[in-house]
């Protein structure tokens, strides 16, 4: 019974780990949210490059493309 109430708090607890220095930012600083966004950008710019990559593709390929009319 204690095992899987252990396995869940340690699963849950290295995302909050984390996200704390995130939270003290935004608590304590005015504009708080906007750094912490540019920071958690930056610091996950890989995930994020490749995830701006496959929107615009997506968004590209659903565009219809006229032939060009004389």
């Amino acid at each position: 019974m204690l095992l899987p109430r252990v396995n869940l708090i340690s699963r849950l607890a290295a995302p909050l780990r984390q996200l704390g220095p995130y939270t003290a930012i935004e608590l304590l600083l005015p504009g708080g949210s906007l750094i912490v966004l540019s920071l958690w950008t930056y610091r996950h710019r890989a995930w994020f490059i490749a995830r701006a990559r496959r929107t615009l593709a997506t968004l590209f390929a659903l565009i219809p493309h006229h032939a060009p009319t004389r």
